[in-house]
């Protein structure tokens, strides 16, 4: 309580029929009573707020944890996914290699056959070529 306010107190007491005396001693009794309710009024506030502190600081942690439990969900969901596209896909990949691979002994298969094919053309057309020089000489 600021001076200014005690000395009106004072006066108001005096004025009503108090002495000076009296109107002091009651004057710091009321000081003293604010002086403590005050105090008393910050300590219930620290205390409210330290609750609530420790109520969210405990929220915020069941909400962690669940985040945390959400995120290593996804997370093994996703490596689980990701390895089964990794089999199919070495899989299909394997199966194009044979296939490939295939389709290089096919080629050579044919490339073989048609270079005997263009052999005996030539062959043959020399043969007649020879014939028919022999024939008209």
């Amino acid at each position: 309580m600021p001076i200014t306010s005690e000395l009106d107190n004072l006066k108001k007491l005096e004025s009503v029929g108090f002495d000076h005396k009296q109107a002091e001693t009651l004057a710091d009794v009321i000081e003293k009573s604010h002086v403590e309710s005050q105090e008393s009024l910050k300590e219930f506030i620290r205390n409210e707020n330290t609750k609530l502190e420790n109520k969210l600081s405990n929220k915020i942690g069941d909400l962690d944890n669940k985040l945390s439990n959400k995120i290593g969900d996804l997370d093994s969901k996703l490596n689980n996914k990701i390895s089964d596209l990794d089999n199919k896909l070495s899989g299909k990949i394997n199966g194009l290699d044979k296939e490939i691979s295939n389709l290089h002994i096919e080629i050579s298969r044919e490339l073989k056959d048609l270079l005997i094919k263009i052999f005996g053309i030539i062959v043959g057309t020399v043969g007649i070529a020879v014939t028919i020089l022999k024939l008209f000489p």
